[in-house]
Parts: C-alpha cells; structure tokens; sequence
C-alpha cells in the first residue's frame, strides 16, 4: 500500500463547469480522477440496473434505500482505488443537489470520514451562466431553473462544504475557487503549497476596463510567489450593479423599470449576453448581494493576508469592509495608497505603501518563495535567510 497521497473532495453544484475545470486541468497536471457519478452508475450495472444522467435523479427519489445502498458501494470503491495509488486523488461531486422539490446529499458524513479528504475545494461560476449551462444539459434542460433557485443551490452547497469540514478536528482546509480562474489557478491552489494564499481586495464599483486591467497585471506580477484570490473573478458582482444601474437609470427618469434586463460579460471563453425577465433577477438579487459578502469574506478567511490595491483617492466602502473583516481575523493587510489616508483607512491597515512597486517588491521579498512570510517581519524573529 502506497502512503504518499492527498486525497481531494471537489464539489459544486452541476452547471458550475466543475468536472470540465477538473478535465482543462488533468491536461496540465497529473492526478487520480474520480467521478462519483461514474462509480455509482457502474455499481448499479453490476447490480443488474442501467442508471444514466436521464433517470438517476428519478432513482434517488423512487428508490432513496437502493440508491443509498449503491452510493455507499461506489465511495467504499473509490477508497478500494485510492488505497492501492498514490499521488492526488480528486473525487468530484456535487453536495447539494434538489430535484421535484426534494433535497438530495452528494456524500453523507459517514461517507466523507471514509475518504479522510485533506482539501475541499468548491468550484462555482456566477448564476447567468450557470443557467445557461443547465439549459444545455440533456439532464437539466427540460427543468427551467431560475436564477433565484440557483443562487439558493450555491448557497446550500456552500453551507454543506462548510458542514462536512469543520466535522474533522481540527477542520479540514476549504478552497473555493471560481469558475474564471481557470485550471492554471486551480492547479495551484491543490498543488502550490510552498505558496502563500493572498486575497486582492480593491474598487470595483464606477471602475472601468483599464482599472481591471491594471489589477490583474498586478495580480500577475505576485503570481510567481502567491496564489492570488481576485474577488472580481466572481461575476456575480456586474449582475448586481448592471441592475441596479437599470433600476436607478428609471427612477431618475421617473419611468417604469424595464420589463427585461440585460446582462453582458467578458469571459475567458469569449463574451455572453443575456435578456432575463426582470421578475426573475430581482427575485435573485437579494440573495445575490448576502452571497458577494459571504464569499468575500470566506475567501479571505482562507488567505494568509490581504492585499488591498487601491489606486483612486475616494474609499471603497468595500474594500474598508474587507480590511476591518481581515483585521478582526488576525490578518496582516499590505495597501497601496497613493494619497493621505484617512485616520479609519490607516488604523486597518498593517502598513500602507505610496507607490505600487514598493507594495510588490515588499511581498516579492516577503514571500515564502524568496525566504520569509509577512508575520515574520512582525513576529521578532530573524527573517529566514539571514
């Protein structure tokens, strides 16, 4: 038996693009590949049942023991699999999934003690595409979900990624990643583990194209010696403001608000755009909005530090929220300020910097990559290569 292993859940709820993220990926990393869905349907055909994505989900709701009986069969094969390989092991399922007003468990408490994971990850995109991915699916297509019941789906699995580590003492680590990272991102996040994890806070709201260009060159430049968590990578964020700028666009012209909104986004993958009846969005919105903050949040919950870019005179209600959050966690917040900074502004910053390549020289040479972590310096000891 090989003891060299790493064994990753990998959850997200279907139309998130987790498995076609896992497949980008296994082109550029080697790594065991399980998808729980496979296993079961062939532990159901050893059985004498021929299961497929078309009437599985009938299954789980006209069979709930039978199928609970070839869920138990497919995990205990897959720790079989896992016992006999080393390397990164990577299962894939969903949590959380919902199906004819019933709720249904993509692995129960007992399951995941089995597979003893070292890392959840939790991959997820924004709801517009999300919806447009389900109406693709030949095992989605025929239920039109709405936006307000996917973003209820996220948060479910959300709160079930959370349920399942913190059953471990101490909690098993939490990684969400979104879907516009890309593989390149999420191979680091379960392979880079000499790197740091750092969250980019910054405006987003009133900025255009040229300011989120210049934070993802900034992003790029830490990229050698961080894995850096870049909250706009989360769309979710443009849909919020695209509608309210709709909506405050007709209150100031003392009209009706329109009857549909439309949404259009750059994508990695190209461009999109949506017309949604207006019902429907503002049915998700509220949901939405608690959703931005909780994810933020957890995201930085996550990372080893703050790094806050920010350009513009004006403060970002946002990014001070996230400052004054990451402070209360212990969290060392490196900002780029290039103007006086307010009393409040400075109280929650750990150390402020005027020019931007003072910021990245300072975490270049801060890094674990180049000798020592940003507590070091704060923490008495001599850095690591003196």
């Amino acid at each position: 038996m090989t003891t060299d292993k790493r064994v990753v859940i990998c959850a997200g709820p279907p139309g998130n693009g987790r498995d076609d993220l896992l497949l980008e990926m296994k082109k550029r990393q080697s790594f065991n590949y399980y998808h729980l869905f496979e296993y079961i349907v062939e532990e159901a055909r050893l059985q004498g049942t021929n299961l497929t994505k078309l009437n599985i989900l009938d299954f789980y709701d006209s069979q709930p023991e039978k199928m609970n009986q070839l869920h138990k069969a497919a995990v205990n094969k897959i720790v079989e699999d896992i016992a006999d390989r080393g390397g990164t092991h990577i299962v894939s399922t969903p949590l959380h999934f919902e199906w004819k007003g019933n709720r249904f468990s993509g692995l129960q408490e007992d399951e995941v003690r089995t597979l003893d994971p070292d890392l959840f990850v939790m991959i997820f995109d924004d709801i517009v595409r999300v919806k447009r991915r389900l109406g693709r699916d030949i095992q989605w297509q025929d239920h039109r979900f709405t936006l307000g019941e996917i973003a209820n789906w996220r948060r479910e699995e959300i709160h079930s990624v959370y349920t399942l580590a913190r059953q471990f003492t101490p909690a098993r680590e939490i990684q969400l990643v979104a879907y516009e990272n890309g593989p390149e991102f999420l191979k680091d996040v379960i392979w880079s583990r000499g790197r740091e994890k750092v969250y980019l806070s910054h405006p987003i709201t009133g900025e255009g194209p040229k300011f989120f260009e210049n934070i993802t060159k900034f992003g790029k430049t830490l990229a050698e010696y961080y894995i850096v968590y870049d909250p706009y990578m989360i769309k979710d964020w443009d849909i919020v403001e695209s509608w309210r700028d709709m909506v405050n666009a007709a209150i100031d012209r003392k009209e009706r608000r329109p009857s549909e909104f439309v949404f259009s986004m750059d994508y990695r993958e190209g461009p999109i755009e949506e017309k949604i009846d207006s019902i429907e969005i503002e049915a998700a919105i509220k949901n939405l909005r608690f959703q931005i903050i909780d994810v933020d949040y957890k995201l930085i919950e996550n990372s080893q530090a703050v790094v806050v870019y920010h350009p513009r005179a004006s403060i970002s209600a946002g990014v001070m929220c996230e400052m004054v959050y990451a402070k209360s966690l212990a969290k060392m917040v490196y900002v780029y300020y290039p103007y006086e900074p307010s009393p409040f502004f400075e109280w929650y910053a750990t150390r402020i910097f005027t020019e931007e390549s003072e910021l990245r020289d300072f975490l270049i040479k801060e890094s674990k990559v180049t000798g020592q972590t940003p507590l070091d310096i704060y923490s008495g000891r001599a850095p690591r290569d003196t």
